[in-house]
C-alpha cells in the first residue's frame, strides 16, 4: 500500500516542521519586538522668547512656604521649546534645582544662579534633536528618575531669553543631553539668591528648630539598626551667663547611621558645654512615630543626650560630623 506523501521518506513532515519551527521563531521575535513598536512622535512647538530670564524657585521651595527675592518676584511662565534657528544665543544660566545645605543664623538660605558662555552648537543639536514615538509596551520601560533638574535658559546677545524644552524617548523620558553640553562649557559667574525661613520651614528642612532641645535623661538603649538618625544638625553656642543662640544648620555630609549605638554610657560629669549640635533619632515602629531630640555636646562633658535614653559619650568620629 502506497504511503501518503505527507510520511515519504519523511520529507514532507520535515517540511512541516521546518514551516511551524519558523512561524513560532517569527512569533516569538514580534511578541519581543512589541517593546520596540512606536507610536507617533510628539511635537514640539518654538520657544516663547521673553526680556530676561528669571530662575525658578528650588524644588520644594512652595511647600516650604518660602517667598522668592525680590528679583525673582513670580512672572508668568514662558513656554518652553525648540531654540528657534533666528536665535543666537552667547550665554546659558542653570538655576540649583535645591537649596543649599546649610542655613544661617538669621535663618537665611540661598541657591545659586551659574552663567555658562562658550559654543552652544553641540547643545542646541541636543536639545532640538527630535523626540522619539512613545514605546508600544511602557511595561518595559524603566522607572524614571524623579531627581530634578536644574532651570535653564539660553541668552542672546540682546539679553532676550528662552527656556528649552527636552526631547523624549520612547519611554517619555527626558533626554538631557543639552544640558550636559551645557555644564561642560566655561562657567563665568554666579550669583547667589537668598531666601528667608522661618522656625518652622528650618524644621521642616533640616529636622532641627532655632530654639535648642535639652533631651530628658532616662534609662532605654538604642536597639541595633531598628533607629535612624537625622541627616542635618542645627548648632548652638552657650553663653557664661546661660543664653543660648543659635548659630546655624547644615546638611552632614556623611550620615550618623548607627554610630550611636556603638557609643558607651558616659561618664559622671558637670561640665556645661558652651557649643552644642541638634538633631533627632527616630525609633522603628509605627509610620507617625515622633522622631526624639537629641543633643551632642562638643565640648565640656562630650556627650550625647537622646530623650529617655541615658547618655551616651560621644566619639571623636560623631564630633568631628556635627561640629
Amino acid at each position: 500500500m502506497q504511503r501518503s506523501a505527507m510520511f515519504v521518506d519523511g520529507s514532507v513532515h520535515k517540511m512541516d516542521r521546518r514551516r511551524l519551527f519558523t512561524a513560532v521563531v517569527a512569533l516569538t521575535a514580534l511578541m519581543s519586538g512589541c517593546s520596540l513598536v512606536r507610536g507617533p512622535a510628539p511635537d514640539r512647538d518654538p520657544a516663547e522668547i521673553v526680556d530676561a530670564a528669571v530662575c525658578r524657585m528650588p524644588q520644594g521651595s512652595e511647600l516650604l512656604g518660602l517667598t522668592p527675592p525680590t528679583e525673582l518676584m513670580p512672572a508668568p511662565a514662558p513656554r518652553s521649546g525648540t531654540v528657534p534657528s533666528d536665535f543666537e544665543p552667547v550665554a546659558a544660566i542653570t538655576c540649583d534645582e535645591w537649596l543649599a545645605n546649610s542655613v544661617a543664623a538669621d535663618l537665611t538660605g540661598s541657591f545659586a544662579e551659574h552663567r555658562w558662555e562658550g559654543d552652544f552648537a553641540a547643545a542646541i543639536d541636543k536639545l532640538n534633536a527630535p523626540s522619539e514615538g512613545q514605546r508600544l509596551d511602557q511595561n518595559s520601560c524603566g522607572t524614571a528618575s524623579l531627581a530634578p533638574i536644574p532651570d535653564l535658559w539660553l541668552i542672546d546677545a540682546h539679553g532676550r531669553a528662552l527656556r528649552p524644552s527636552y526631547p523624549v524617548d520612547d519611554c517619555g523620558f527626558l533626554k538631557i543631553g543639552g544640558l550636559r553640553e551645557i555644564e561642560k562649557l566655561v562657567q563665568v559667574d554666579r550669583i547667589e539668591h537668598y531666601v528667608r525661613h522661618t522656625p518652622d520651614s528650618l524644621q521642616q528642612l533640616m529636622g532641627c528648630s532655632p530654639r535648642r532641645v535639652t533631651p530628658e535623661i532616662g534609662s532605654q538603649r538604642l536597639v541595633a539598626e531598628q533607629y535612624w538618625v537625622g541627616s542635618a544638625v542645627c548648632r548652638y553656642t552657650t553663653d557664661p551667663d546661660g543664653s543660648i543662640t543659635f548659630t546655624g544648620a547644615e546638611e552632614l555630609q556623611d550620615s550618623l547611621g548607627q554610630t550611636f549605638f556603638s557609643l558607651p554610657p558616659a561618664t559622671e560629669c558637670s561640665s556645661v558645654a558652651s557649643r552644642t549640635a541638634g538633631t533627632t533619632v527616630t525609633l522603628a515602629g509605627p509610620e507617625d512615630v515622633e522622631p526624639l531630640p537629641v543633643l551632642v555636646e562638643i565640648d565640656g562633658c562630650r556627650r550625647v543626650l537622646i530623650e529617655e535614653h541615658i547618655a551616651l559619650q560621644a566619639s571623636e568620629d560623631v564630633l568631628a560630623q556635627v561640629s
